[in-house]
């Protein structure tokens, strides 16, 4: 009896200590994410404090330089340039340099910027360029006489130093999680072992989520303080600016009256700072140069709904009060502090997906949850291998933010022409659909299981080769041509194992949730990789993420092996799975159902995705000065719509048995989305965000069902469900294929328009309808034959 609960302790210890390592594990994940957002976004705030500092000096300069005279008899720029270091403490270094690099003034230069290791950001539209090293943000301004480039104004501000301020917030932070984490293992060793599993798993199930969501509420009113103190810190630092430059006036004792340029000075802080309402300086409470705001005379008086900023110029107890004024509207801090948080709330989903998915996984692997029956391990299952293919899609989307530009950069170093830097995405994608067809009739013969370890592996080892191309010079570009084919069979592979898998383990009534298993796993990677792969890649670089991705894949790996139960071969032999693969597609292609399903619903459907939802769409956004980031995020829109909408579909065709209205509901909403988008080119962006949503809930209307349709229909009896599904997942592969082609033509013979989206979604919605005909005739048998 003592060793029986000895043995009962222990387990609850080690079920104990593998939750509170997945609690820990996620709310480290989401602290780490938070502090590199932080770190981010600070960095942008000081590259644009450089910007403005940069500007100031680049006018002063600029007025010297341009009746002729010399750029190095400009005396007053060491004045100048301590000035900005004086209201900015973040930077490290001002220099001016000649147009051949040298300093103008000895002892005032800014190091250069290494090529090799810089990361640029962005040019302005005054041609300043900032970029980015792994020690430095540097910003160069160029300087100009009436026919010339003179010289550069550098600026420079040590990365480490930035990253010293939001290291002070979140060593706090750190404490927070700390405590959290502490507070949930106390609970789950509290949570009574009399409770049954379910119940059980409610308890810590709440528990977790409220320490996820406290945590992630302390964070983010953090990064808000963060965002707002950013938002107005140019503002402050051009204001202790302004107040510098008025010192020598007022310690003179000189009058203002007798200064010429300060009208001018203060236009010129509003042309740097166009967001502010006004400023002013201040003399006794009247104003005596404005740029904005009340006349020359008036008193200051303050907005309430501005931010107001005041440097006192003259000495404590001095008479005249000399003031320094700013006025920044408050709504102007608000949309930048939003956007900062919108941005952050996209890495907060990603954090979210990850924490769920493994607690699933953790719930499912200690087995306490459920009767026993069939749809209950078949549930099981599904959370146990939910993970593994979640994995899988995020590593290889963490490379997706900077991929393209590194395999063009990888072509041109090669001296091959830029249309070849196609060549490894279509490598990637022809490698996929080839592996899927052998793979589905393997996985008849060996377990799923072993064919979902072997994709891991060969996906890993690409991204890995990926990771090490970087130091092969010319030879990269062949070698991320290799590497995306292996992880284009990998990811094939994967695939099949995991499809298998779960149809092989899943009940009957269930086989349509099996594949929104899927669905789920493949939306919610590409959501979570695109995030975190986007924020980790500016302090990791590229070489980084690609070594971290093929890491994420072999931990996938591990998983597999140590966590997923063995089924062994899946028992589920086609009928004529020794038949050649070509007769297999053959003999698919003469059934009208299944050539009405891939045709009319699937490869429509995919087309969508690829042609409008990741190219057309983005294009014409970007035409309309959306952000790169807005235009990810509506990606990212999409992908969570379809997760929502699968979850419904798959329960509702396991219920009703009837996939066939899903599908026909489903390009009729595509046609809807489509023209939504197609009404965005009158202005709102709303109405683009509205269709793009639209278009991922009706994908999610088919994405799963489809599936279900094809293995139940009557030819899958006659070449095998596994190689039904496989054959239709090769042919829909052809919809991914031609749908940046399709929109890239209706953009040539219609424009670059919104207009075209119309045209786009009419087709959809007709073929939705032919789809529907089609059915009916199939029910009442005149289409049940195979076309002779």
């Amino acid at each position: 009896m003592t060793t029986g609960s000895g043995g009962i302790r222990a387990r609850r210890l080690k079920d104990a200590a593998i939750l509170v390592l997945l609690a820990a594990s996620s709310l480290l994940l989401l602290l780490y994410v938070a502090f590199s957002d932080a770190t981010r976004v600070a960095e942008q705030i000081q590259t644009e404090k450089l910007l403005a500092q940069g500007r100031l000096l680049q006018g002063e300069i600029e007025r010297f330089v341009r009746p002729g005279l010399p750029i190095h008899q400009f005396v007053g720029f060491p004045a100048q340039a301590e000035a900005a270091r004086e209201a900015d403490p973040l930077i490290g270094a001002v220099g001016l340099h000649d147009p051949a690099g040298r300093p103008v003034f000895p002892g005032w230069e800014a190091p250069d910027c290494d090529a090799a290791r810089a990361t640029p950001v962005r040019a302005a539209a005054s041609a300043a360029m900032t970029c980015l090293t792994g020690d430095a943000i540097r910003v160069a301004l160029p300087v100009a006489d009436r026919f010339e480039r003179v010289g550069d104004i550098v600026l420079t501000t040590p990365r480490r130093a930035v990253a010293a301020q939001v290291e002070r917030i979140f060593a706090s932070l750190l404490a927070v999680v700390m405590a959290v984490t502490a507070a949930f293992a106390a609970f789950v060793l509290a949570v009574p072992a009399a409770l049954d599993g379910a119940r059980r798993w409610r308890r810590i199930g709440f528990a977790f989520v409220a320490a996820f969501l406290g945590t992630t509420i302390v964070i983010v009113g953090a990064l808000v303080g963060i965002y707002s103190d950013g938002a107005q810190a140019r503002a402050t630092a051009l204001s202790r600016s302004l107040a510098i430059r008025l010192d020598d006036v007022v310690a003179y004792g000189l009058r203002f009256d007798d200064i010429t340029g300060i009208d001018a000075l203060f236009s010129e802080y509003r042309q740097v700072h166009p967001d502010i309402r006004a400023a002013a300086l201040v003399v006794d409470g009247r104003i005596r140069a404005r740029s904005g705001g009340a006349e020359i005379g008036a008193p200051w008086v303050a907005d309430p709904g501005d931010f107001n900023y005041a440097v006192t110029v003259s000495a404590p107890g001095a008479h005249p009060v000399v003031q320094v004024r700013v006025a920044l509207p408050r709504s102007t801090v608000y949309v930048q502090v939003a956007r900062s948080a919108k941005n952050f709330a996209a890495l907060l989903v990603a954090c979210g997906l990850i924490a769920g998915i493994l607690m699933g996984a953790a719930r499912a692997a200690q087995g306490e949850d459920g009767d026993g029956t069939a749809p209950a391990r078949g549930e099981a299952v599904g959370a146990l291998v939910t993970p593994v293919f979640f994995l899988a899609i995020l590593s290889e989307h963490l490379c997706y933010a900077f991929l393209p530009q590194t395999i063009q950069a990888a072509a041109a170093a090669a001296g091959l022409p830029a249309g070849a830097a196609s060549a490894p995405f279509v490598a990637y994608y022809l490698a996929f659909a080839l592996a899927l067809l052998p793979a589905g009739r393997l996985e008849g013969r060996v377990s799923a299981r072993s064919l979902i370890l072997a994709g891991l592996v060969l996906s890993a080892i690409g991204l890995g080769v990926m990771a090490g191309a970087a130091s092969l010079a010319g030879g990269q570009f062949w070698a991320a041509l290799t590497a995306r084919g292996l992880s284009g069979i990998g990811q094939g592979i994967l695939f099949i194992g995991v499809q298998g898998y779960l149809l092989a383990t899943a009940s009957p009534a269930r086989k349509t949730r099996a594949g929104g298993v899927i669905v789920f796993g493949f939306q919610a990677g590409m959501i979570a990789g695109m995030a975190i792969g986007s924020l980790l890649v500016s302090s990791l670089q590229p070489q980084g993420v690609f070594t971290l991705a093929a890491l994420v894949a072999a931990a996938a790996a591990l998983y597999v092996r140590l966590a997923l139960p063995a089924l062994g071969a899946s028992g589920r032999p086609a009928p004529d799975a020794a038949a050649p693969l070509g007769r297999v597609v053959a003999t698919l292609l003469r059934d009208r159902t299944f050539l009405a399903t891939i045709l009319l619903i699937g490869a429509p459907a995919k087309a969508v995705l690829t042609g409008i939802v990741l190219f057309g769409l983005p294009l014409l956004l970007a035409r309309h000065g959306l952000p790169k980031e807005d235009i990810g995020q509506m990606t990212m829109l999409y992908a969570g719509a379809v997760i929502l909408a699968s979850r419904l579909a798959s329960a509702r065709a396991d219920r009703t048995n009837d996939t066939t209205g899903l599908l026909v509901q489903g390009a009729g909403l595509t046609g809807l989305g489509l023209i939504l988008i197609s009404l965005a080119g009158g202005g709102p962006t709303a109405l683009a965000v509205a269709g793009v949503t639209v278009i991922g809930l009706a994908h999610g209307l088919v994405n799963a069902p489809i599936l279900t349709h094809v293995v139940e229909a009557r030819i899958a009896a006659r070449v095998g469900a596994a190689n039904a599904a496989a054959a239709y997942r090769l042919l829909e592969r052809g919809g991914h294929v031609l749908g940046p082609m399709i929109v890239a033509q209706v953009f040539l013979l219609a424009g670059q328009t919104f207009v075209a989206m119309a045209w786009i979604g009419a087709v959809i919605l007709a073929a939705g309808l032919l789809f529907l005909v089609l059915s009916r005739r199939a029910d009442d048998g005149g289409a049940a034959e195979a076309i002779p």
